[in-house]
């Protein structure tokens, strides 16, 4: 007693407007989640920046207490000269992979020896990003004070 006229045609599949949707949603999501991906990767590189300088200025410390004079020979203390550090925190050679240039220049601050201590972003490696973050180079000094673009960057 069925006849085909009250039959129901089930679909299988999805249709071109249900595909557009998803896709419109996620090119959404990606707009919105993309910068502050890109921020966080800049944020996790100034941290090595920060920690290598504040490594360098370290083993300038303890330098100065062994010589009584700051260097700015960084080959001293196991980096190249002018530093190059990468995202992985470790000090490389090459300026290729390098996402930070550090450089130590020996000063004099009256009637006693500083050092200022430069991290530059290094705009020899094309997939480095950091020349375009607010934060720009990092500075740190022999008497502790810390520098930057930003003040919130510290």
């Amino acid at each position: 007693m069925t006849s085909s006229a009250t039959k129901q045609c089930s679909s299988k599949g999805i249709t071109l407007v249900e595909v557009l949707v998803v896709l419109a949603i996620i090119a959404i999501l990606a707009t919105i989640a993309y910068p502050s991906y890109v921020n966080q990767v800049r944020k996790s590189k100034r941290a090595v920046a920060k920690s290598a300088l504040l490594d360098i200025a370290n083993r300038e410390e303890q330098y100065f207490f062994s010589n009584r004079a700051y260097t700015d020979d960084l080959t001293i203390f196991g980096y190249s000269n002018p530093a190059y550090v990468n995202d992985e925190s470790t000090s490389t050679s090459t300026i290729a992979d390098a996402v930070y240039k550090i450089t130590a220049d020996v000063t004099s601050c009256g009637t006693a020896p500083c050092f200022i201590l430069t991290a530059d972003p290094n705009t020899g490696n094309p997939k480095n990003d950091q020349q375009n973050d607010a934060c720009g180079a990092f500075t740190l000094t022999s008497s502790n004070a810390k520098g930057a673009a930003a003040s919130d960057c510290w």
